[in-house]
């Protein structure tokens, strides 16, 4: 296959890499690979937000990935990618964030034609690391990372990251791959020679033809934001040290090879940045507010959005969904998930247009209350008569029944006359107070409607009223 035709993708995890997802995007991009695959680990600090934008525009393809308790995020990913996305491409490359793979003399697809060129069937290459420091470097600069960072290690370590042929491997561990045909080369693209007490190790690594820049600490302040995260590779919640620190700040030997690509790194990443705020301009300007919440149903409004369509991001406890909004003006826009059977949220859950570069938090404690519920299903979703009658039927037990009935009587309930003949006779034992009466109206109701009016936790009042 010649380099033209190949197509070939990187795959990462990430976690709270907000200021460094552009630059890697596109340097990666630069370097001639076709797709970029990002895993998310939940991330709080913007990273979400601005991944599922680039989403959006068709740069990237985010995947949303919580901690599972017992299972190491990275390696469950990059299995993930494998079975689900890896057919896609022949080539893929898996590294982190704060690794770049640096050729000589070309591209990507340069060094992977050169491999087949030499042998019969690839199966991967390894790249080892060459580890940069802080370059003595106590605070976070602007600029790019293979900017500001050109002190390394005057060697390669034997730690490797693999670029994999997609048709020759069957699984993918954090630093190597597991072969079912081909050969595993090393970056001199000759057979890899596997260090035999730690055989995911080169046994003696040289510069090659190409490597992965790892910029392992960058300076001390960004050192100490990244020691709060947990490692993705392992299981349970795991710090990295302070001291890891200083073992690789005292590194003298300059590289910069990888800030060759500066110029096309930077006009990249003005490309995306571009795109990225035509999205988030009206975006950014608009307010989401939540109708009805429950552990079934989610109902919310979008004000001052002025455009034709829009999909609206909802992150729980731990899963996520996507929810394609309906324009109901100019300006104003419905969304509604199905949440039964799926439990994307429980105790809080957040909301955010698909581009903004923020998202809106609510906790069970600021979910709508039933009778908030009820004016807003009246004023926006008139026609969601039974939502609207189940939260009447919650109302009435923390408001005055004349509250719920101004808001029903004004309600045509066409669809279902019987919750029309329910209010007629809520309306009149309101007057009455004639407690027998009423319930001697209801007791002719179908069986299971009586269930339902009935029912102490969907109807509070009247299951207490019949007791």
């Amino acid at each position: 296959m010649s380099a033209v035709e190949l197509k070939v993708a990187v795959c990462a995890i990430c976690r709270n890499e907000r200021p460094y997802v552009e630059e890697w995007i596109s340097y990666y991009q630069t370097i001639g690979f076709d797709g970029v695959y990002i895993y998310d680990n939940e991330s709080d600090d913007g990273t979400s937000e601005l991944l599922t934008a680039l989403d959006a525009i068709g740069e990237i393809k985010r995947v949303h990935w919580p901690r599972k308790e017992g299972i190491p995020p990275q390696r469950d990913a990059y299995g993930h990618f494998l079975n689900n996305f890896a057919h896609r491409y022949d080539y893929v490359l898996v590294c982190d964030l704060d690794e770049f793979l640096v050729i000589d003399g070309g591209g990507v697809k340069e060094l992977i034609g050169s491999a087949e060129a030499l042998h019969q069937e690839v199966g991967a290459i390894a790249l080892p690391w060459l580890v940069f420091g802080s370059g003595g470097q106590e605070v976070e600069l602007p600029g790019l990372v293979i900017d500001r960072f050109k002190l390394c290690d005057k060697s390669v370590a034997r730690s490797v990251k693999t670029l994999y042929s997609t048709r020759n491997t069957y699984n993918m561990r954090t630093h190597i791959c597991d072969l079912l045909n081909g050969a595993y080369l090393d970056n001199e693209l000759a057979i890899a020679q596997w260090d035999q007490k730690m055989p995911i190790k080169l046994k003696k690594p040289t510069a090659g033809k190409a490597r992965i820049h790892h910029y392992y600490t960058k300076s001390r302040e960004e050192w100490l934001k990244r020691r709060a995260q947990p490692k993705a590779d392992r299981a349970k919640i795991e710090l990295k040290k302070i001291q890891e620190f200083d073992k690789y700040s005292a590194f003298v030997t300059v590289n910069d090879q990888a800030s060759l690509y500066s110029d096309k790194v930077i006009e990249r990443i003005a490309a995306i940045r571009k795109k990225v705020s035509e999205a988030q301009a009206n975006a950014d300007r608009a307010r989401i507010d939540l109708i009805s919440v429950n552990s079934e149903w989610l109902f919310g409004v979008v004000h001052d959005l002025p455009c034709e369509s829009a999909v609206v991001r909802i992150s729980g406890d731990a899963a996520e969904a996507f929810a394609r909004c309906t324009r109901i003006s100019e300006r104003t826009h419905l969304f509604t998930y199905k949440n039964k059977w799926r439990n994307t949220y429980r105790q809080s859950l957040a909301v955010s247009i698909v581009g903004s570069s923020r998202s809106t938090r609510f906790t069970a404690a600021e979910y709508p209350s039933p009778i908030q519920s009820l004016r807003a299903l009246s004023k926006f979703m008139r026609s969601a008569e039974e939502h609207i009658f189940s939260y009447a039927l919650l109302a009435l037990s923390e408001t005055d029944i004349s509250e719920t009935l101004d808001i029903c009587r004004s309600l045509a309930f066409s669809k279902n006359k019987k919750f029309a003949s329910f209010f007629i006779s809520l309306s009149a034992y309101s007057c009455t107070k004639e407690v027998s009466a009423f319930l001697s109206e209801l007791e002719g109701e179908d069986e299971d409607f009586k269930k339902m009016i009935f029912d102490p936790k969907k109807s509070p009042y009247l299951s207490n009223l019949k007791s």
